[in-house]
């Protein structure tokens, strides 16, 4: 929520308890106690939402990554050291360029060459694995490669599915703000108005509480004018 809306919802706020102050004032016009109980839940929905919201942020997920990047680099340098010779005994060049691997090449890979690069040495190890077992390679090594290759890929989704969800709250948190304002404008800003004489104290300090004071509006540096006072 930006300081925009954290003063509009501080408004809400002074609004809804100024009102509440005069409750013997509008107890009998229905249609004003229920804009207020509007009101009120609006308030209640723009808390939950900003905290939906917050909980949404995206947060570092650099350790995380860096520990399960570690143990799938393991499992590639080691099964992948394997395909390798197995290659060159047998010929093979093409495998030989594939899993001819190192740890310095496979850490300045990008995520997603990275993920290729695992997925491609999942598939190689799998067709091969009864063939590996002289050069060291078991099925649970080739499992655990599978394990290590699918935690990583469920890690670099994370942060794009997080930023999906912070735009839908930041969505919900404006059509909050703008249901609000329709209980404000709509309904009981020109309901107030049935109090002006009746009740002109109620009406005064609904007024004074209906104003935005938004703290975040930058103050004036003495350095930014000039001695005569001007900028």
């Amino acid at each position: 929520m930006n300081d925009r809306q954290n003063a509009k919802l501080n408004m809400y706020q002074s609004v809804y308890n100024t009102c509440l102050e005069y409750a013997p004032v509008y107890s009998g016009t229905p249609v004003f106690l229920s804009s207020l109980n509007a009101l009120n839940q609006g308030i209640a929905h723009i808390r939950e939402t900003e905290r939906q919201q917050a909980d949404a942020e995206v947060k570092g997920t650099t350790q995380e990554k860096a520990g399960v990047e570690d143990l799938l680099v393991q499992s590639l340098l080691k099964t992948g050291s394997a395909v390798n010779v197995y290659a060159f005994e047998n010929g093979d060049t093409d495998l030989q360029v594939k899993s001819n691997l190192n740890k310095s090449m496979l850490y300045r890979m990008e995520n997603n060459v990275l993920l290729a690069t695992a997925t491609e040495i999942v598939m190689i190890v799998t067709v091969l694995i009864l063939k590996l077992k002289d050069y060291g390679i078991i099925q649970s090594d080739l499992d655990e490669l599978v394990s290590r290759t699918a935690a990583f890929e469920s890690l670099i989704v994370k942060p794009r599915t997080t930023i999906d969800k912070h735009k839908l709250y930041t969505q919900n948190l404006m059509r909050c703000f703008s249901e609000a304002d329709s209980i404000l404008f709509d309904k009981l800003d020109k309901l107030i108005n049935l109090f002006k004489t009746s009740s002109p104290d109620f009406y005064l300090n609904y007024k004074i509480a209906r104003n935005i004071i938004n703290t975040s509006v930058r103050k004036r540096h003495p350095e930014t004018e000039n001695t005569d006072g001007n900028k």
